[in-house]
């Protein structure tokens, strides 16, 4: 299955998004929760704020912002980040890429140009329009409207990306486990080769769980920082069985120690706590933030 899988990948005879699906059987066998996660999102679409969303989906993509005047005069300029407010310069100047890889091959082609643009929001013209109120104010403008520009080759960029870490991630457990269709045996060592595998190839080669196969050190002693208990007790607080399992692969992918945790761990929370508000559980907020606090 693994073969032939990567052969049809390899010479285009599926989609990424079918290569995805079929490795999800993959996945399965290997019982490997960073990989599944990884196919599942891939294919089902991130959430814009995905705390792991990959660097690969996080594009260059300028925005210009339309200005309207008196007597219909409209004028379109980009937007230059000043130097006071390059905390928001990721927020400004990348578009992170969320959707399903299918609609993102699907946008790649039927982009007849070579490039695209997206429409903002009403609440991202408001942001990024603060940068100019004042300036188009003293005009008597308003600045209504902005979008951003997509290229072809930045989408295209992302498919084959995509494509090319799901044949290495295949590859390399076909080499270390030459059986793995039949005879894949769940233990411990073999758990922890797949682990540097996958997350080797899909979040790269500075990922802390990177250890060397044969290495005596224990998958345990790296990243099982959150144990079982406290699982059960967040769940008990009111996450959400998805949301517990996407904290597992935060916490695999940044142990402590590591100096993205925190941020990683602090971007889940807020995500989490807003979904708790909009199920109406506000009494166990404050208890999960003091609980979440200790864990990073």
């Amino acid at each position: 299955m693994i073969k032939e899988l990567i052969r049809d990948i390899a010479f285009d005879k599926i989609t990424v998004a079918q290569a995805l699906t079929r490795a999800k059987l993959i996945a399965h066998q290997i019982k490997n929760d960073i990989f599944k996660s990884w196919l599942n999102k891939e294919l089902n679409g991130y959430e814009f704020e995905d705390p792991i969303l990959p660097d690969y989906r996080k594009i260059w993509a300028e925005i210009h912002l339309t200005a309207e005047f008196p007597y219909g005069q409209r004028q379109t300029f980009p937007v230059l980040l000043p130097d006071s407010r390059q905390d928001i310069e990721e927020l400004l100047n990348y578009h992170r890429v969320t959707e399903p890889i299918s609609i993102v091959e699907q946008n790649m082609e039927q982009l007849t140009k070579g490039k695209g643009y997206i429409n903002l929001t009403g609440g991202q013209v408001q942001l990024v329009g603060e940068l100019y109120k004042d300036q188009v104010q003293r005009h008597n403008g308003v600045i209504r409207s902005g979008q951003r520009t997509i290229g072809k080759s930045q989408l295209a960029n992302i498919v084959e990306l995509t494509k090319q870490k799901l044949i290495d991630t295949l590859q390399d457990l076909e080499e270390q486990f030459p059986e793995i269709d039949n005879k894949y045996i769940m233990n411990e060592e073999n758990d922890r080769k797949a682990q540097n595998i996958i997350t080797n190839n899909i979040y790269g080669s500075n990922n802390p769980l990177n250890v060397a196969a044969g290495d005596n050190i224990k998958q345990g002693d790296i990243n099982l920082t959150i144990n079982e208990a406290q699982y059960e007790h967040l769940k008990e607080l009111g996450v959400q069985k998805s949301d517990l399992q996407e904290l597992k692969v935060l916490d695999d992918l940044t142990p402590k120690g590591n100096p993205d945790r925190k941020g990683k761990i602090m971007g889940w929370l807020g995500k989490v706590t807003a979904s708790m508000t909009s199920r109406g559980i506000y009494d166990s907020i404050p208890k999960l933030v003091e609980y979440v606090g200790n864990l990073i």
